[in-house]
């Protein structure tokens, strides 16, 4: 007979999941079958004012000759932490039914963490999350470890990609620029409109000689960027400087030729930075 344990603390009203779980056939005759675990869940909400929106429930594998707490054979409880979002209360006869192991109770818990969750546990009823144990500490902190390493491999593995696709003039990721845009396929190629106003800039530049005077000219002429705003003097002296526009593809310290069409010829483009570099030299 299960004896049901009064929280110190609750919410009246406040809106909870429960969860159950068995995986073994020994779970049942010790007490903690899936019925059992219901009944206590169902009558301790009544008890204590808790609206009980939904019950997760993981029988586990029949004829299995271990408590297995593979987290991965117990989808109710994948279903429960994915359907976190408003509910801040998880109801269970004893934390023993999220988890047994250490692995398990580390990820778990962080999950629910994340979600700003916390566990009422029937017969534990001082439990909580927040209550700092010394033994999770150091699993707690092997965890965060793996998962920084984790972030590190994916980073390099995509900078590797990304420098291996510049190697061979493809454009790696990353918005268009200006006068470009990305197909279904995730080829760069040229986008008319944005062409256009792409090679008005260069020529006017040349024409006017400044990127005061070319920014007043763009603002009186309608030319907008990509987003519908004015170009910024910034904005233009980034175009100006993009040896993209002339079939160049620079990566960090990787440079090759393109294997897009180019918007600017090469004599045009250098004739632009003899210019910009007299300027900054003025």
């Amino acid at each position: 007979m299960v004896k049901l344990s009064v929280a110190k603390t609750t919410i009246t009203g406040e809106r909870v999941f429960g969860y159950i779980r068995v995986s073994t056939k020994t779970q049942t005759e010790k007490g903690y079958g899936l019925q059992t675990q219901l009944k206590a869940v169902r009558d301790y909400c009544k008890q204590h004012g808790l609206e009980l929106i939904q019950v997760f429930k993981d029988e586990g594998k029949s004829g299995a000759q271990n408590d297995n707490d593979t987290l991965a054979d117990r989808p109710a409880l994948t279903d429960l932490l994915a359907s976190l979002n408003g509910i801040h209360k998880i109801v269970v006869l004893n934390t023993s039914r999220l988890w047994r192991d250490d692995t398990a109770k580390v990820i778990i818990q962080r999950e629910l963490k994340q979600a700003k969750a916390d566990v009422i546990s029937i017969e534990q009823p001082s439990y909580s999350l927040y209550v700092n144990d010394p033994n999770d500490f150091l699993l707690n902190g092997m965890f965060e470890l793996l998962d920084q390493y984790e972030r590190l491999s994916i980073n390099l593995k995509l900078a590797k990609g990304r420098k291996t696709k510049a190697r061979t003039g493809q454009k790696a990721c990353g918005v268009a620029p200006l006068g470009y845009r990305w197909t279904g396929d995730a080829v760069i190629e040229i986008d008319p409109n944005g062409a256009e106003t792409v090679k008005t800039i260069f020529r006017e530049y040349l024409r006017l000689g400044s990127i005061g005077k070319l920014k007043t000219f763009l603002d009186t002429n309608g030319y907008t960027t990509q987003r519908g705003n004015c170009f910024s003097k910034q904005a233009i002296a980034d175009i100006l400087k993009n040896d993209f526009y002339k079939g160049v593809i620079t990566h960090g310290t990787v440079t090759s030729t393109g294997q897009h069409t180019s918007i600017i010829g090469a004599s045009l483009f250098g004739r632009v930075q003899t210019k910009l570099n007299a300027g900054r030299k003025k």
